[in-house]
Parts: C-alpha cells; structure tokens; sequence
C-alpha cells in the first residue's frame, strides 16, 4: 500500500461535474437551510446519516482520497473539489473528519491500517483523537499514553466522536508517537456544545482501552504530519467553499436591496467592501489552485498558509455578509449566521490563523 496522494485522477472537466453532484446532493437535501434542525434537536447530533449514506454509498466519496487497495478513488484534487462544495453547503457530514483526516493519517500509516481504511471507504466513521487540549495537534501535546495493546487518557474536541465506529488515536510510548486504533466500544465519550450545528465534537476518555497499535518505534509522527499536511488544504477548501458563497450570496443581496432609491451594490462604499471581499476568496482559490495542480515542494508550508488565509478570508466574509445584509442578516432566520458559525469553527479546528503562521515560519527558516 503506497501512502502518496495523486494530484488528481479526473480532469477539470470531470472535477466540474463532481462538484455538481456533490453541491446537488447537499442541496436536494435542504442544507444549508436544514442546519438550524441540528440545533433544535434534543441530543444535537451535528450529523445527517441519511445524507451521509446517500455521498458514501451511492455517490462514493467516502473513499476519496484513500488508496487503490481499499476501493478508493482520485487524489488531492478530488478532495478538494468535495470538501469545497460540502462547505458551501455546510452540509453536516464526517467526510472531512473521517475520509480526508482520519483515513489520509491511516493511508499513511502503511498496511497494518489497511483494515481500518477499508471500513471508513465502506462509510463507517473514524473519528481522529489527536488533539490538545486547545484542539491543535503538536507532537508536544500528545497526551495519551500508550502500550502494545492499550492506551490511556483523554482527547478533547474529537471532531463527530459520538458518532463514531472507532478513533484513529495518537499516543505517547516509549518509543515515541505511535498510531493506535480504539474501537468505540471501549473508548468513553462525552459530547460537547459546539458553536457549528453541524460541526460536533466530544471528549474521548481512554482507561487502558484496548488498542490495535498500528505503528512502531514513533513512525506515528511522520504519518500524522503527512496525513494532516492534506487534512490542512481541505479545511482551506471548506474554508473557500463557504466564503465563496457568503460572497454570492451577499453579491445578490446588494444587487437588489435598494436604499435613498438606489440599490445599495451601487454605492461606492459597498463597492469598495465587496472589492476587499473578492481580494480574499480569489486569494484563497489561489492557493489551493496551485497546490492542487503543480508539485508542491513544502507541503506542509502550503498547508499552514492555506489553513491561516482560509481563517482569515472566511471569517471576512462570514462577518460581511452578516452587515451588508443590514438587520435581516443578524435573524435567527438568515443563513448568515450559520456562516458565521462554520467560519469562527473552521478557523479554531487544528490551529488557528496565528498558529499557522508561526508554523510557516518555523518550517521556512524564518
């Protein structure tokens, strides 16, 4: 099993038409619109099984990304395509957490994962529990610890862990960062608020849980590293995705809201702001364009400056649309607000903005 990611598999065209199906799947299921039902319900899932069953199964994304071997299809450019339309349409699934991150760390991790890949490009959901108590992954925060055939201790922020079959688990042995496998059974879970409806996370306790150790001698870390290098350019991707729509959407709005017997797209102010607005979306398409394209020679740079810029751009565009669409844009009723929501998400999970940047210089010499 070979754990490097194509570019791509399909060609632009072919891409297009991904991104129409995966955008019509999500909104022939009422999302954005039906993520304020998240929140009315009493146990908040953030998770929608049927939609989920309908990209999995049907359509096949869940084994997007992952190796031949295990039934997976396409490369980086593949997963940037899905993750961005997801993003638009904020559609409450665990194809970023489970595909890209959990099963682009376990495609690292050579074949004693191939049974666990197998399962998530089958649909089930692993949830990956390797973060600090700030939601980050650093090889210094690593808190579990972990032996042969169990681990010990406790991750919190584990993105969709109520939701999930088993946990991808980073742990501290003797030798260093190794890769664990938990199944849910054993594993005590404890959901948290989450600011994103549709983005749900829990605490993961771990009491000598038994584990399958997946790595030795702490090759853990470079599967880490790689598989979030990739997990990184997808949250810039569902970064791009929603503040590529909170711009269209604010786009229309302005087209049509009239003020003093003008619509207000006509005001040179508004004009100026949308301007500022399109600056930052092109930026970040850019970014990804080009990873997504030509041979990246730092990796891991283009995915923290992609992480960083994508925080950035949505979390301007998120709070744009909320004021250009004056006082509907603050109601319970809008879809802004959601937007705002998945922004201010986005941007905490994994590091945030200023996280990345410090990282980029770390790893540029600065």
């Amino acid at each position: 099993m070979t754990s490097e990611l194509a570019l791509a598999s399909l060609d632009r065209e072919e891409l297009a038409e991904l991104r129409l199906t995966v955008r019509a799947a999500a909104t022939e299921s009422g999302y954005p619109e039906r993520v304020r039902e998240l929140e009315a319900r009493a146990d908040n899932p953030g998770f929608d099984p049927a939609l989920w069953a309908l990209l999995s199964e049907e359509i096949g994304l869940a084994g997007v990304g992952l190796p031949e071997e295990v039934g997976g299809l396409g490369g980086l450019a593949e997963i940037l395509a899905v993750t961005e339309e997801l993003g638009a349409t904020l559609a409450p699934v665990p194809f970023l957490t489970s595909t890209v991150i959990a099963g682009q760390i376990l495609a690292a991790a050579g074949g004693p994962a191939l049974p666990y890949l197998e399962r998530i490009a089958g649909g089930e959901i692993a949830a990956p529990a390797i973060t600090d108590a700030r939601g980050r992954f650093t090889a210094d925060g690593v808190g579990v610890a972990g032996t042969d055939s169990s681990v010990d201790g406790s991750v919190r922020f584990v993105p969709y862990g109520a939701s999930a079959a088993f946990f991808v688990v980073a742990a501290r042995t003797d030798a260093g960062i190794d890769l664990f496998i938990v199944e849910a059974a054993d594993a005590s879970v404890a959901a948290l608020p989450s600011l994103d409806f549709s983005r749900p996370s829990a605490t993961v306790t771990l009491s000598s849980s038994t584990a399958t150790r997946l790595t030795q001698g702490g090759a853990g870390l470079a599967a880490l590293e790689r598989g979030l290098d990739i997990a990184l350019l997808a949250i810039g991707a569902d970064q791009l995705g929603g503040a590529q729509f909170c711009f269209d959407m604010t786009l229309e709005y302005i087209k049509l809201r009239r003020q003093f017997n003008r619509e207000i797209g006509s005001f040179q102010a508004v004009k100026h702001r949308m301007a500022d607005a399109l600056i930052q979306v092109e930026m970040a398409r850019a970014g990804l364009e080009r990873v997504t394209w030509d041979h990246s020679e730092n990796l891991s740079a283009d995915a923290a400056v992609a992480k960083a810029w994508g925080s950035d751009a949505f979390n301007a565009l998120a709070a744009e649309a909320i004021q250009l669409h004056g006082g509907v844009g603050f109601t319970w009723e809008h879809d802004a607000h959601l937007y705002f929501r998945r922004a201010r998400f986005d941007a905490a999970f994994l590091g945030d903005a200023a996280f990345h940047r410090e990282r980029v210089a770390t790893l540029l010499g600065w």
